[in-house]
């Protein structure tokens, strides 16, 4: 497709579902969060067929956002609260914004590694959500994805896809670092995703954003998880130079 001929859709409220297919009782696959630039593919009335920009494909009323020739080129990304500890509904977490709202960054810049797990409690609390990829929601794959996304790095949306994205990076769980990532499935099928805070304790979305651990000597030993336990890998292996 000529670059002259590309439409973007971008997303102008704080989140926008994708759907499996054009109308409200499909399943909700994923979402498009304030300000993403998501490739236009084709249109059916009222719906717009995108490409995310994780190259998730999907369908999306038109009246979450407009469209245009050009992406979105805004300079900033929502990284932080607020004063108050909160995040704005309409701008949520991993938004992309004009302006240096408060708890915004600018997108180049690279808060790293150590800043994950830091990112990570100030979600705390944030609800469970199936396919909720910001502030107001997220899932488990989710909440991995947009953290990376807001440190400066990019990973596929689903937990099946994110350890095959990190497949040649794995290590033994005793010798995860703050920011490194284990999966949880049966019969080697992905079927959760947790941050390392380091050693065996986690942080991921299951109810609601939380703390807990994967060993049985800690108060918040999460044995279902720990029973289904599959790997770990190393982020700093898979992006540093």
């Amino acid at each position: 497709m000529e670059k002259s001929k590309i439409k973007w859709f971008i997303t102008s409220t704080g989140v926008a579902p994708i759907y499996c297919n054009p109308n409200f009782n499909s399943e909700c696959l994923t979402e498009t969060v304030y300000g993403e630039s998501n490739r236009i593919i084709e249109h059916q009335r009222n719906w717009i067929q995108v490409e995310c920009e994780d190259g998730y494909r999907g369908w999306v009323n038109k009246f979450y956002g407009s469209e245009s020739y050009q992406k979105n080129n805004s300079k900033f990304i929502i990284a932080f609260p607020n004063k108050d500890g909160l995040y704005n509904p309409n701008y949520p977490f991993s938004s992309i914004v004009k302006e240096p709202l408060k708890g915004a960054i600018l997108k180049g810049d690279q808060l790293g590694f150590d800043s994950i797990i830091y990112l990570a409690n100030q979600l705390l609390g944030i609800p469970y959500k199936w396919g909720g990829r910001s502030s107001l929601g997220f899932d488990c794959s989710g909440l991995v994805q947009s953290i990376l996304k807001v440190c400066g790095y990019d990973i596929p949306r689903d937990s099946y896809q994110q350890k095959e994205f990190f497949q040649d990076c794995e290590i033994k769980m005793f010798d995860t670092q703050s920011g490194d990532i284990h999966f949880f499935g049966k019969m080697g099928k992905v079927t959760h995703v947790a941050f390392s805070t380091g050693g065996y304790g986690i942080i991921h979305a299951q109810g609601n954003v939380k703390k807990e651990s994967l060993c049985d000597k800690d108060k918040d030993f999460n044995k279902n998880l720990y029973e289904i336990y599959l790997s770990s890998v190393s982020i700093r292996l898979k992006f540093e130079a």
